[in-house]
């Protein structure tokens, strides 16, 4: 008895091992996200301190980005003296003549690091941010010394935001906290997606996605209905199974390239022929679009709802069906009034799987109609509400935007976390959705079976 017993706790201890696992990984993977994405609306504060520059000790403004322990080795390659180990800090110094915006400086050749309360960070809509005293200040302009004792003026209109974040309380801290976050949720980018906010992307996700599903779920719930309930099994049947199987399977930049060649090309310029010949060769659906973004979603989601389908209705008891023959059901009736109900969780579970990979998806867009900036959105007052021929932003291409092609790497990567933050709670709102659905069909299905 112990020596039958013995396999299946091991496999009880190594399938607990695997779950807890899993869920380390993914609770480290939010942190992550959180920690990092989080920072960029925080207000750090803005430090001082003295540097040789060229010989002479000069005035340093900025933000501690982070810090970082340097060995021997690589001290003597930047050509200092080989100390055992020595730390360097990258100040976030902004916009300043000559310099970068991020630049790297030695713990040990610093001087007086102080936190002065006059000290802010004023951003400019079109040139970035720029650290410094204000000096001067009126209703129309605003005069910033610089930390090389230059003085700078600027125009009311074009200031974004002027902090003190050293003077400001905790209470002061979470408000701009909260107001920073909203900016980034209901604006458009600036400066080449490097600032600004993400609404362009947010909505051009959501109305993708949302279309997406609207021709996914009847589609996808249909055949799977069909293939499990009504399909007889033969050499056929098992041919499109295994057919929908490896499309699932297949990479989704080719679902990019054939939406291209048939749906931009080919139906979008059948469209234009048919209905905008006035407009011709000026191309209304025979150019990539927000129309094309969401077939081509549902073409590469398909695969998702119809597995999710047929499975649901594999997991009926095959007793429930023939009870209700025996009551003088037709199998249309057995289907829509016994089987349906039980399997909605399971449609629902497809569905939502479906929504989330094509939330995420980059490469076969980029074919079909996402951009890198489109900052008008796709949305009107008159039927049907949707500009179904305009192209849009997503929040996939604006990680891969935003992280991979921009030219300065340590202002891009806070930036980066907080657009996955957004995609990671869009995700998981269409989850938490598909659980309370799941779970209100089930005691539906419940309460009218007792």
């Amino acid at each position: 008895m112990s020596t039958n017993r013995q396999p299946g706790r091991r496999l009880y201890f190594f399938s607990a091992l695997a779950t807890a696992l899993t869920l380390l990984t993914f609770f480290l993977l939010c942190l992550l996200i959180l920690s990092r994405g989080l920072r960029l609306f925080w207000p750090a504060e803005v430090v001082q301190f003295q540097y040789p520059i060229s010989g002479q000790m000069q005035q340093v403004f900025g933000e501690v980005v982070s810090r970082q322990q340097v060995n021997a080795e690589q001290l003597a390659a930047a050509g200092l003296p080989s100390h055992s180990q020595a730390q360097r800090v990258l100040i976030k110094q902004g916009q300043m003549a000559g310099q970068t915006a991020f630049r790297w400086y030695w713990q040990h050749l610093s001087h007086d690091w102080q936190t002065p309360a006059q000290l802010s960070l004023l951003r400019h809509f079109s040139q970035g941010e720029f650290y410094g005293v204000v000096t001067q200040e009126n209703a129309t302009e605003l005069q910033l010394r610089l930390s090389d004792n230059s003085s700078r003026t600027f125009q009311r209109r074009d200031i974004e935001r002027v902090i003190s974040p050293n003077q400001l309380s905790l209470w002061g801290k979470l408000q701009l906290f909260a107001a920073q976050w909203w900016q980034f949720l209901s604006t458009e980018p600036r400066q080449a997606n490097s600032a600004g906010g993400i609404l362009p992307a947010i909505m051009g996700t959501v109305l993708s996605v949302l279309l997406m599903a609207l021709l996914v779920a009847p589609i996808g719930i249909m055949a799977g209905i069909y293939l499990h309930e009504y399909a007889k099994d033969g050499r056929l049947v098992r041919l499109v199974r295994l057919s929908v199987h490896n499309l699932a399977g297949v990479p989704s930049v080719v679902f990019g390239v054939f939406a291209l060649g048939f749906f931009v090309y080919v139906l979008g310029g059948s469209i234009d022929q048919l209905f905008y010949a006035e407009q011709l060769p000026q191309a209304t659906f025979g150019t990539p679009g927000l129309l094309w973004v969401s077939l081509t979603l549902a073409l590469l989601t398909l695969p998702v709802v119809i597995v999710a389908t047929e499975e649901g209705l594999a997991r009926i008891p095959q007793s429930l069906r023939l009870g209700g023959y025996a009551l003088g059901a037709t199998k249309a009736e057995v289907l829509r009034k016994l089987i349906l109900p039980v399997a909605i969780p399971a449609m629902i579970t497809g569905v939502v799987l479906a929504m989330s990979r094509a939330a995420g998806e980059v490469a076969p867009l980029i074919f079909v109609g996402v951009v890198k900036y489109a900052p008008v959105l796709p949305l009107r007052s008159e039927w049907p509400f949707v500009q179904l021929d305009q192209q849009i932003m997503s929040l996939g291409l604006q990680i891969y935007d935003v992280g991979l092609q921009s030219s300065n790497a340590d202002a891009a990567e806070p930036r980066v976390y907080a657009i996955a933050l957004v995609l990671l709670l869009l995700i998981g709102s269409l989850n938490l959705l598909a659980m309370r659905l799941r779970r209100y069909y089930r005691a539906k299905t419940r309460s009218q079976g007792a």
